[in-house]
């Protein structure tokens, strides 16, 4: 089968790091697992033989039709549902858990959708470079996904993946990051605080007063020639009461 580029179709074939996904999981009979890009279903196998039940999403016919005869006991069953579409489009099912080495391209959009769900666990496979952003503190890498994202969860990378677990192999590195919906900072308004991130990062090389000054908030004098890379997301969350 030939995969899409257009697609960001990278398939995971390594099946030890297939197995530690689901670890990282700490699956039970009691679960509901959504995994999202089910390619040709082999994580998807090792979801089914851990949790109660699963659904999956999956764009491409040609995959769709593939997990329709591979799974097709588990589907009569009720123990899998597969459906067919646009992850960013199409309604998300009730899950408790999150599973998925998930397209690359979507990774942003996808994550902050993921975020603002009810869930107990996720489990992604990410592009490492997006996963760093994503846990990054300070720094070039340290963005408006960075500050947003911990003010709905505690994400931590569980470790990295060469690109010789795929098919076909990508460019870059993996990364296999666990999220649990623990807020790291408190936020009491949640529009205010990603207008002021939002903001911020849009202008990262201005100084921090510039962009205050814009917004029509009064921040301390030390804050006012700091680069947004520079400010922690817990005093972004500090400031946005302000607005």
């Amino acid at each position: 089968m030939k995969f899409s580029k257009k697609l960001g179709q990278h398939i995971l074939i390594d099946r030890g790091v297939v197995s530690r996904i689901s670890r990282y999981a700490d699956l039970k009979r009691t679960d509901t697992v959504l995994e999202i890009g089910c390619g040709t279903g082999i994580l998807t196998e090792q979801l089914l033989k851990h949790a109660g039940k699963v659904y999956g999403i999956e764009k491409d016919r040609r995959f769709v039709k593939l997990l329709e005869n591979k799974f097709l006991n588990e589907i009569n069953e009720g123990k899998f549902v597969l459906i067919e579409g646009d992850a960013l489009k199409v309604e998300w099912p009730e899950f408790n858990k999150f599973v998925s080495n998930i397209p690359y391209q979507i990774s942003s959009e996808l994550t902050f959708r993921l975020l603002k769900r009810r869930y107990e666990l996720a489990v992604v496979m990410y592009q490492k470079e997006f996963a760093e952003r994503l846990v990054a503190r300070s720094g070039k890498k340290y963005g408006r996904l960075s500050v947003v994202a911990r003010a709905y969860a505690t994400i931590k990378i569980l470790e990295h993946v060469k690109a010789e677990a795929f098919r076909p192999r990508p460019k870059v590195d993996s990364s296999i990051v666990i999220i649990k919906p623990i807020p790291e900072i408190n936020v009491k308004n949640m529009e205010n605080f990603e207008r002021l991130v939002r903001e911020a990062f849009s202008s990262r090389r201005k100084k921090f007063g510039k962009i205050a000054e814009k917004l029509g908030i009064d921040i301390p004098e030390d804050l006012k020639n700091e680069r947004p890379e520079r400010i922690p997301p817990e005093v972004f969350a500090k400031l946005s009461e302000r607005l």
